[in-house]
């Protein structure tokens, strides 16, 4: 007697083949073609660049007049300057354009092909993964470096701490971090402003710089209110004093107060916070203002946020204090002092009925239905507000 062969259970869910998952691709629109970059758009013909471009090409016209003209070999065209204009003159010098320009080099850069849909474009991200940056400056005629002078004047110009090049090669990731506005200031002040000046004694030099992001740095009390607190205190910048105008008078006003430590004796500053600032300069409503403006939710939930069902969560008093490290803590091994505080914590976490939790995990469709969180991009249209402060 022939017994049937018992089926074995699977273990393991089978997973699709790449072949039906390059059908399913083919089915939804996508291509398997070469990646080839494409026209970007980026916001270069709005009206405010527009103007801005015309302020900044009526800028660059009327310094023309003091601009040095090169050659090819690096000589400088003889040109005759305005009377207020020389060499190393006490009024005006002439002035020789610096550019600066970066370049990425990524892993990434090596794939050609992806899949694509019909009308679609596939945009490589610059800063995926790790890769190596190249930040440098050009002169109008090379390179900006000391290798056009003669050797003996490098090596006493290299002896006397002046870099022979101004380009920094930096890898990017997340273990080395990115390049940003602080990097690029060290690179201007240690590398490009030493050698131009080494170069062109006596000359002014004008820095050319391209509208991004990472290239923004400011001083560290620069009057910025994404530094700022509401209130007083806290983890925020000592900042400069500020200034406001009452009628046709201007009014210094100090970003601080003075404070004296009743056990030290000595005076330490509090930085004022936001709501302190505006009510000095008489802008600070009655009925107050929000640092941040919530998410629009739909009545439903309104309610629940102070739903009475819910535990709320408290911290103890050990979570309180705040954290005194014994040894360097890594992700894989805390310091004995942070062992101590987890294993003496008392703290009570906040735990949600039933209802909350299932609107928690499958959101709300009445709030996702609302307007969407505004942001300081949003208010910009409130910019003239004398209570606009952001």
């Amino acid at each position: 007697m022939i017994k049937p062969v018992e089926k074995k259970a699977a273990s393991k869910r089978a997973a699709i083949t790449s072949r039906t998952a390059r059908r399913w691709l083919n089915m939804l629109g996508f291509t398997w073609k070469d990646v080839k970059k494409g026209v970007f758009f980026d916001g270069h013909e709005r009206e405010d660049v527009v103007e801005y471009r015309k302020q900044f090409l009526h800028t660059m016209e009327e310094m023309l007049l003091y601009i040095v003209e090169f050659n090819e070999d690096g000589t400088m065209k003889p040109k005759q300057y305005p009377e207020d204009c020389s060499v190393g003159g006490p009024q005006r010098r002439p002035i020789i354009m610096i550019t600066h320009d970066e370049s990425i080099f990524s892993a990434n850069d090596g794939r050609h092909q992806a899949w694509i849909s019909e009308n679609g474009a596939f945009l490589r991200p610059k800063g995926k993964g790790k890769g190596i940056m190249v930040s440098d400056f050009l002169l109008p005629w090379s390179r900006l470096n000391l290798s056009s002078l003669p050797r003996e004047l490098q090596n006493e110009l290299e002896a006397s701490g002046i870099p022979s090049e101004a380009a920094v090669l930096f890898e990017y990731g997340k273990e080395d971090g990115y390049w940003d506005g602080s990097k690029l200031l060290d690179q201007v002040l240690k590398k490009a402003l030493p050698i131009a000046e080494s170069l062109y004694p006596g000359y002014q030099f004008l820095f050319l710089f391209d509208n991004a992001t990472s290239h923004s740095v400011y001083a560290d009390d620069a009057l910025r209110v994404p530094k700022m607190n509401k209130g007083e205190g806290g983890a925020q910048a000592i900042l400069r004093d500020g200034w406001y105008r009452n009628g046709d008078t201007v009014i210094s006003q100090q970003m601080f107060d003075l404070s004296e430590d009743p056990v030290t004796g000595t005076t330490n500053k509090i930085p004022k916070g936001i709501e302190k600032v505006l009510k000095e300069r008489g802008l600070w409503p009655v009925e107050g203002l929000k640092l941040e403006c919530p998410k629009p939710r739909c009545s439903d939930c309104s309610e629940m946020q102070n739903c009475k069902n819910c535990t709320k969560g408290t911290r103890c008093e050990g979570c309180k204090r705040p954290k005194v490290h014994s040894s360097k803590c890594t992700p894989r091994r805390s310091c004995d002092n942070c062992e101590s505080r987890k294993q003496n914590c008392r703290c009570v976490q906040k735990q949600l009925c039933a209802r909350c939790d299932t609107k928690r995990k499958e959101g709300c469709e009445g709030c996702e239905s609302l307007p969407q969180k505004c942001t300081s991009e949003s208010l910009s249209a409130f910019a003239d507000h004398p209570l606009y402060f952001c």
